[in-house]
Formats: structure tokens, sequence, C-alpha cells
């Protein structure tokens, strides 16, 4: 996950180039007469400002299980964002900030007004980490004598939970993966780390001779 690098370090291992995004969701109040009515969504539109990266989801009462119901009638629906904030890739956690970014939460508001008006007021907000990869392919390497390493999920891991439990396995027992590991390589070019020296010898050679 987002500290992937940190753990690298104290193993006196190379880091990876990862990066973290700061991702935001919420609960919004909703009669159970009409959850029933709101079915799991993706909407992918045209950005309607700079901070807006235009994918938004829902997903319904029956799957937002972190809450309990109210007694009053009302439950809840969760909808968050698929896209980053204004802060942009972070190179972890250290800079991470949990409260979000407060324009992503006015444009989440005017999307549930615009296409579920029947959805109440937000009663919370959070914000978690993407460990993201330039690429958006996994991490799943062997990357140094028993150390197995997953990462940069990308926001998309759990969905291939099964999938990638075999293939960690394989990496851990040697057997064959169910799936050809190279895409996923932790010395892929994607994941190269310029060295900080050599950038720096880079740039002096492209400084002007003066005679």
């Amino acid at each position: 996950g987002p500290w992937t690098n940190e753990v690298l370090k104290m193993a006196d291992l190379d880091a990876l180039n990862l990066k973290v995004w700061e991702i935001q969701w919420a609960h919004y109040k909703v009669k159970k007469s009409v959850a029933d009515s709101i079915p799991q969504a993706f909407h992918f539109r045209k950005s309607q400002t700079a901070e807006d990266g235009g994918l938004y989801y829902v997903f319904p009462a029956s799957a937002t299980e972190s809450i309990p119901d109210m007694d009053d009638g009302y439950t809840y629906v969760k909808v968050g964002v698929d896209f980053e904030t204004r802060r942009g890739d972070l190179e972890g956690m250290e800079t991470f900030d949990y409260n979000g970014d407060a324009k992503v939460l006015e444009l989440m508001d005017g999307w549930v007004k615009e296409h579920l008006p029947e959805v109440g007021e937000r009663i919370d907000a959070y914000t978690h980490p993407y460990t993201m990869t330039s690429d958006s392919y996994f991490v799943m390497d062997n990357v140094a004598e028993g150390v197995s390493l997953f990462s940069g999920d990308s926001g998309r891991a759990f969905k291939f939970a099964p999938t990638i439990g075999d293939m960690m396995a394989s990496l851990v027992t040697g057997d064959e993966s169910p799936v050809d590991l190279t895409p996923f390589s932790a010395k892929r070019e994607a994941l190269a780390v310029e060295d900080k020296k050599t950038t720096a010898v880079k740039e002096e050679a492209l400084e002007p001779v003066v005679a």
C-alpha cells in the first residue's frame, strides 16, 4: 500500500516509483422507501471544473454496511469519486491529508443533487489513499530472497482478490502462476526511480561551457 517504500527502505531494498492519491467518499441520507431504487452505478462525465476528474459512483444501501440504519425510516448510500484531489501525486503518507479537499466534496454534493435528487444530505466524509503506478498495473514480484511484494493496486485490487491471492501464493511457493506475472514485475521501467546522482550529472552535462 502507500507505505511500500517505507517498508522497502527499512529492509534496505530499492524504492519503487509509486504515488499516493487522496480519494474521497461519503455517506448520504436517503429514505428507505427510495433506497431500494438506487442501484450500484458509475458515471463517467466530462470535467466540469479543473478539480473535477469526471468519475463518480454510488453504492446502494444494501452495500453500505459501515453505519447502521436510522430508526426514523432513513438509511444511507455511499457516494464517491475515483480521482485525486488538487494536491495530485504524493510521494507517501507523510503529507497525506485525511481531511481531503472541500472542493471535491462540493463536486460530490452537486453530483448527488443533479443525478440522485431524492437522496438527502451528506452526513460524513472520508479520505483514503490509493497507491498508484504510472502504468496502472499492479506490482507482484519477489524483490529479495524470501520477500514477495504486492503493491500499486491503483484502487482496483479488491475485485481481483482471489486471483491475486493465487498469483502471490505462486511467488511464495515457486509454483507456476495462473497468470503471467511479467507485466507486474517490480523491475519494469514504469517502476524505476531515477537516481538523483545520475540526474545531477545529466543536468551538469547540459550546462553551457563558457570559453
